[in-house]
């Protein structure tokens, strides 16, 4: 991810400002803003990457005398004379909201990585998971498919999440460990997993151990695209779908999960931040009349752009193959198959990839030296 460069920072009365060169206008800090969260030595403990400073006992008085840039970090100086501010220039970027990555089109794809590559080096790990952030997923190649080859790969992004399926699980039609139309041979359409859980799985990965027969293949989908293109062309069903919480169920002998959010979620910035769909497992729920009729137009349209088969990625992992994807973007979905087809699979929490990917990528706020 890039960090933007600062190109000028001002002070004021009342703060500071601060251009950057991927943002059209100064991004503004106040004084206590600022004050709360200097990675000096005397507001901050670079070991622990706790606050030392007193937030509830800083003086409100205090300005910023002069301000300039160097190397990797902003530095204050105070009007009470304390310890200079020190502040990362990527921590200013990020609070502001101008780290991120940017969705990539329906045409793009991740090149594939070697298992080796992944599992020996950093920048191997670093560049799957980055496809992960900016395709919505990645693929590795030559995984082993005898011993613990599928086990090394997923703990190389993180534990895997236990749920009622347990932490690692074999898919494969002739299993009847579950009630799921996972455990079938027939089409699936493209869905997310978890909609029942309060907190769906962030992560989801695919190796294939065995694979005979014809079909099968797995389909990807981006919903925040999908989202988008709802957003630009039908902007009330877009709303409705960013109201209207959809409750859905999972239910076997012994289990009976339930949970509820609307299909599209966003974030305070009004930007897409999760997608929940699975006509499957969607429970029993009423609506008015009126939001009903609404609800299930917008419900339709959202299915309906899902189903473009041109918004369809399309691919067909063979033995050996891994697909890590972001369970919260990218619905998947399966071609109906003949033969065998035998998978093991997991779900990583979302907190613990971003974690993944912050160390791997030295995000971790430092001061410097």
């Amino acid at each position: 991810m890039k960090v933007p460069r600062i190109t000028a920072v001002e002070i004021s009365e009342e703060g500071l400002f601060v251009a950057f060169d991927l943002a059209s206008n100064p991004e503004f800090y106040s004084w206590r803003w600022l004050q709360d969260h200097s990675q000096d030595s005397s507001r901050y403990d670079n070991n622990t990457k706790q606050r030392k400073v007193d937030t509830f006992a800083i003086d409100p008085s205090v300005r910023g005398l002069q301000a300039a840039v160097v190397g990797d970090h902003v530095e204050v100086t105070w009007s009470d004379h304390s310890e200079p501010g020190q502040f990362p220039v990527r921590l200013l970027a990020e609070v502001a909201g101008l780290v991120d990555c940017q969705p990539s089109s329906f045409t793009d794809r991740p090149i594939p990585l070697a298992y080796d590559e992944v599992i020996s080096s950093d920048p191997g790990l670093s560049a799957w998971l980055s496809d992960v952030a900016r395709f919505g997923f990645g693929i590795v190649h030559d995984v082993p498919t005898s011993g613990d080859g599928a086990e090394t790969l997923v703990r190389r992004v993180g534990y895997p999440r236990q749920t009622i399926f347990g932490d690692m699980w074999n898919l494969s039609s002739e299993l009847t460990d579950h009630s799921d139309s996972a455990y079938s041979q027939s089409f699936l359409e493209p869905h997310t997993d978890g909609t029942y859980s309060h907190d769906a799985p962030g992560l989801q990965m695919f190796c294939c151990l065995e694979r005979e027969g014809e079909g099968g293949e797995s389909i990807l989908v981006d919903g925040f695209a999908i989202a988008e293109q709802l957003r630009q062309t039908d902007q009330s069903s877009f709303d409705v779908l960013t109201k209207v919480e959809v409750k859905s169920h999972y239910v076997e002998p012994g289990i009976h999960l339930s949970a509820q959010r609307p299909l599209i979620r966003l974030n305070k910035a009004g930007g897409v931040e999760q997608i929940s769909f699975n006509n499957y497992d969607r429970a029993p729920f009423r609506l008015p009349p009126g939001e009903e009729e609404n609800f299930y137009a917008a419900y339709s349209k959202f299915h309906s752009l899902l189903n473009d088969r041109d918004s369809w990625t399309v691919l067909r992992l063979n033995p050996g193959d891994a697909l890590l994807f972001d369970n919260w973007r990218m619905l998947h979905g399966r071609m109906e198959y003949v033969g065998k087809r035998v998978f093991i699979g997991c779900y990583h929490n979302r907190e613990d990839f971003e974690s993944r990917r912050r160390v791997l990528e030295q995000t971790t706020y430092a001061t410097p030296a």
